[in-house]
């Protein structure tokens, strides 16, 4: 391309009108001739050199421009994005780079002229005023620099919806310096968006599931604790009658039964409520070597008709007073044990514990129980912990039996505890599991009763008023409080105990949860808020429901304390002498 050349007109005396007309034509300069010398034309010469150097500067300029513009109009166009720049006060395109068509589904035969009503068309209808207000936001609000992110919802062309995320920026201001025209970008989230619904509903689908877990969980624990509280208690009051012989074997026979019942439920039901994040650990001072001689004591009896050498070594170094969670840390031995006793039939099984890092005031303890059972095969190593899984499975898992749940409530417990379990076995050569756990030390020993309180406890001279509608724990009920010495009337139901109220005063209640005509729930609501002269006695609740106390319904109720069913006698009187000044 040839730059505009410079003209100078040389012109006649008088013809200056012929000049002025040429300047207006596009001419540099005139001279009339009679004018003209050499350092006139040198300076306009020099002068016309410059203009050319300045136009063919304007040209090279011109044309990067162009180049660079070309360049960002085919990344534009190459951007999967959609990148576009709006007149947010005319509502009109200035530039996009024919991305959103396509994302919306139309080709260039469908697209008529784009003008405010474009909006209208791509918009979706629900989101038509969220759109305007977004705009509004940015016109008024936003300042330079300032990046804004919208989601919107477009309309396909096949009606479908389009979800977009926009990230925007002002572009330009008019003369009152409101935001007129704003530069952005989008990309299509579409699926994203199915994603994330899809998420919440897998999420609602599995609360839901979790929820009818935990109501049949529920159920199956009232349903089968409420008789295996008489079956139990029972037991434990013909015991206590010293019988002879074979009566003796039929009645530990039944009590052995019932305990191992007792075990699989608790197993489902521990296991069900780490699953719900309800299983809570405590810390008190304890005394290990107590423990542990309990524990020997329940498992040398097992070892006995097996067979088996019970060995416990306990390092001296391992403090006696030990503050932490006693009865998790005994339900965990307790497992690791009774599954070494069922998997051993010669042989030794062993408990040690040993200092494996002393802290000061706190020690970690390494726990090992070892056997010379049947042992564990290399590939079965990595899932015994899994849940419902068994390392011995067909007719070994028919023969030993169990849930599959013991060693994964056990590795769960040790997790909650901050603490680690493992296991090294081979098969045919026994099996070993260590498990650390930390411990605080006790400063101070722990003072110890010399009897048993509960057998010395007495409720004579006070009135016990007891909700209980099933028959056998009515009479066992009835039993302990008159063995007791306790002055008391058991009802059927929560109807019952408000009419009861109504007539005569009582010390303590006794509520079981679950009764026909009037649940206890209901039952102790009235009462503490509709009787004020019981708005604080003390009251126990009964129940089969392990998952009862964190229930909210049930918290509103402000039960002082809970019995799980079946319960131990002693535990009973222990509890409701807490709120009973018994001497």
């Amino acid at each position: 391309m040839v730059p505009q050349l410079p003209v100078v007109v040389l012109t006649s005396q008088g013809d200056e009108r012929i000049a002025v007309e040429m300047m207006k034509a596009g001419a540099m300069d005139y001279f009339p001739k009679s004018e003209v010398n050499a350092e006139k034309l040198n300076k306009t010469f020099h002068t016309m050199n410059q203009m050319l150097e300045m136009e063919w500067k304007r040209q090279e300029t011109q044309q990067e421009l162009t180049k660079k513009e070309e360049f960002i109009d085919q990344i534009a166009l190459l951007s999967p994005n959609i990148i576009y720049v709006i007149d947010i006060e005319k509502w009109i395109n200035i530039f996009h780079n024919k991305q959103i068509w396509n994302i919306l589904g139309y080709t260039d035969d469908d697209l008529v002229p784009e003008t405010g009503s474009v909006f209208l068309k791509i918009i979706n209808d629900q989101d038509q005023l969220i759109f305007r207000k977004h705009y509004h936001y940015i016109r008024h609000w936003i300042k330079d620099g300032e990046v804004i992110e919208k989601e919107f919802r477009l309309k396909h062309k096949n009606g479908s919806e389009v979800w977009i995320i926009t990230r925007e920026v002002p572009f330009k201001r008019n003369s009152r310096g409101e935001v007129q025209e704003v530069l952005g970008t989008a990309i299509d989230i579409t699926k994203r968006k199915f994603d994330e619904k899809e998420l919440i509903r897998a999420k609602k689908d599995a609360e839901e599931a979790l929820r009818i877990k935990s109501d049949f969980l529920s159920t199956m624990s009232h349903e089968i604790r409420t008789p295996m509280n008489a079956i139990i208690g029972f037991t434990d009051l013909l015991l206590e009658n010293n019988f002879t012989g074979q009566d003796q074997r039929y009645l530990n026979t039944i009590k052995y039964s019932a305990d191992n019942l007792m075990v699989i439920l608790n197993d489902i039901l521990d296991f069900s409520k780490i699953e719900a994040g309800k299983f809570d650990l405590e810390s008190f001072e304890f005394d290990l070597k107590e423990k542990l001689g309990h524990l020997q004591n329940i498992f040398e009896a097992k070892a006995r008709e097996k067979n088996i050498a019970l060995a416990f070594n306990v390092s001296d170094k391992v403090p006696n007073f030990l503050i932490g969670d006693a009865y998790r840390l005994n339900q965990i031995l307790v497992n690791l044990l009774d599954n070494a006793l069922k998997f051993t039939d010669k042989g030794f099984v062993r408990l040690s514990i040993k200092v494996e890092k002393d802290l000061y005031d706190q020690v970690d303890l390494m726990i090992e129980v070892s056997d010379s059972g049947i042992g564990i095969s290399e590939d079965k190593l990595g899932v015994i912990f899994d849940s419902f899984s068994q390392a011995h499975q067909n007719n070994a898992s028919r023969y030993f039996g169990g849930t599959g749940l013991g060693l994964t409530i056990t590795r769960k417990i040790t997790e909650l505890m901050n603490g680690s379990i493992t296991a090294k076995s081979q098969l045919g050569q026994g099996t070993t599991f260590c498990v650390c756990l930390n411990f605080k030390k006790s400063m101070k020993p722990i003072v110890k009763p010399s009897t048993d309180i509960a057998k010395d406890l007495s409720l004579q001279g006070y009135r016990i008023l007891a909700a209980e509608d099933i028959l056998a724990n009515q009479i066992l009920l009835k039993h302990l409080l008159r063995k007791w010495g306790a002055d008391f009337i058991v009802c059927n139901n929560g109807q019952e105990v408000l009419d009861i109220l109504e007539k005569q005063e009582f010390d303590i209640i006794l509520m079981d949860l679950q009764m026909p005509v009037m649940d206890g729930v209901t039952a102790m609501k009235i009462i503490r808020k509709s009787l004020p002269a019981y708005s604080q006695i003390p009251a126990i609740a009964f129940t089969a429901d392990t998952f009862a106390e964190s229930t909210p319904e049930i918290a509103e109720c402000h039960f002082n304390d809970f019995v799980t069913k079946p319960f131990k006698s002693e535990e009973l009187i222990k509890i409701i002498t807490k709120y009973l000044p018994v001497n």
